[in-house]
């Protein structure tokens, strides 16, 4: 039910309004003292202002500057019993939506209330619109779900700060793009923003790369270069899927960490850096330190703060504002008009459970958009299928093909694991948690399959 403040110092008026309004479902507070206005309205918050000009203990006028100064969208109606115009432009100017003139009939304050509602109930779709947009800052994140809310809260704490963060997610979930916006809210956002993807640098370069190198300390070093960490100082090194350093470099870089200072290859003077560091990786860094594969004193070194980035399939409300973005531009790039989805196209694109995360539902629409030449994106346009839609590979054997039962549950065993790997795009954790075992025996049937 509507609200309504009718602030009129007339008793008969005050009393004929709130009648016609009770009548047609509205719900009204009367007040007629213009000094008291302010207080009434903070306490019944009502959607709609009906505002005499004239009132004893405060003209009309001063309210109204008071009523947007409290908010800015409020819908105000002036009531004016004069025949004046100034004060009228005076109000509109102001902020007013509207007057009606004294005497009015039943019909005309019926009309201009219900114009006023819809216009609020307008100014309140935009006002959730750029809410939604709100975290899609310089196109870095797009958002509105709790998840997405409480991650921007924690970088909000801790951007200010110089410790070092690690962000944990699946690949394409944005790790990156989190990253850069610590950065940028932080006290060094003028400074430099290196990344580095650990998975791509050779073993035998990964000191060179993060540590730099003089000229002719190895073979191939015709000139010197300078490490990352140098290219960094004063601003943020991002280490993209840490995980995937060597142990060799890894010791290396805890030195770099505790010391603050590098040397380069060949070099024999250290170099004082002030870099923070946010390291990033699709692995749960536990797993990988009981496997060995990773330093469990770096990762206490790197973890003053950690932030977990969740999966697309766990903020599905996400969805539609990622697909609208990326239907923008992809529109663009490919200078195509498409102007939406079918129903059943969007009802595919929240029903997937999207392996590939953010990354992949970006491709999706890239691809729909390019081979589309419709309006609207069908659903059959979309390169993915619900696993409900998916061929079954397993079959039963016939009798020529039955071996022992334990030979052949391996096989479906092998078939399941493997599909349940293409499903969580590699990451074997998450595949372990599917299937209900722990991360040891997943590896070791994987090893077993291959070694047979």
């Amino acid at each position: 039910m509507s609200s309504i403040l009718i602030v009129e110092d007339n008793w008969d008026t005050q009393l004929l309004i709130s009648s016609i309004l009770k009548e047609n479902g509205y719900q009204t507070f009367l007040i007629s003292d213009g000094s008291k206005v302010i207080d009434k309205f903070n306490e019944c918050n009502p959607d709609i202002v009906l505002l005499d000009i004239q009132l004893p203990g405060e003209n009309g006028i001063n309210i109204l500057k008071n009523l947007k100064k409290i908010d800015k969208d409020v819908i105000v109606i002036m009531i004016s019993g004069t025949r004046g115009i100034k004060s009228i432009v005076e109000t509109i100017k102001l902020g007013a939506y509207d007057y009606i003139r004294k005497p009015f009939s039943e019909e005309v304050l019926l009309l201009t209330i219900k114009r006023g509602l819809k216009t609020k109930e307008l100014n309140q779709q935009v006002h959730d619109l750029k809410r939604k947009l709100y975290f899609k800052k310089q196109d870095v994140i797009i958002g509105n779900s709790p998840q997405v809310k409480r991650i921007l809260n924690q970088i909000e704490l801790i951007a200010p700060t110089n410790m070092s963060v690690i962000i944990q997610g699946d690949s394409g979930s944005g790790k990156e793009v989190f990253a850069n916006v610590i950065h940028k809210k932080s006290l060094h956002e003028k400074s430099p923003f290196v990344a580095v993807d650990c998975g791509a640098i050779p073993d035998t370069l990964v000191e060179s790369e993060l540590f730099g190198h003089e000229k002719g300390s190895f073979t191939g070093a015709l000139s010197s270069k300078a490490g990352k960490f140098e290219e960094a100082n004063g601003g943020t090194l991002l280490l993209d899927e840490i995980t995937n350093m060597p142990i060799q470099g890894q010791a290396k870089l805890l030195r770099v960490l505790e010391e603050k200072q590098t040397t380069r290859i060949g070099g024999l003077k250290p170099k004082n850096v002030n870099v923070r560091v946010i390291a990033t990786s699709n692995k749960d860094f536990h797993t990988e330190i009981n496997l060995g594969n990773f330093r469990e004193d770096l990762y206490h070194r790197l973890n003053e703060f950690q932030i977990i980035l969740p999966s697309l399939s766990e903020r599905k409300e996400d969805i539609p504002l990622f697909v609208q973005e990326f239907l923008q531009n992809a529109n663009s790039k490919f200078k195509k008009k498409i102007s939406g989805f079918s129903s059943d196209a969007m009802r595919l694109l929240l029903e997937y459970h999207w392996p590939g995360n953010v990354r992949e539902l970006k491709n999706v629409i890239n691809k729909a958009v390019l081979i589309t030449n419709d309006k609207i994106i069908q659903a059959n346009q979309l390169s993915i299928k619900l696993l409900k839609d998916l061929p079954v590979n397993m079959k039963l054997p016939n009798d020529t093909e039955i071996l022992s039962l334990k030979t052949m549950m391996k096989q479906y065993e092998f078939e399941i694991i493997q599909r349940a790997i293409e499903m969580h795009n590699g990451n074997k954790s998450k595949v372990a948690k599917l299937l209900d075992i722990n991360i040891r025996s997943l590896h070791r049937k994987i090893s077993q399959q291959n070694t047979s």
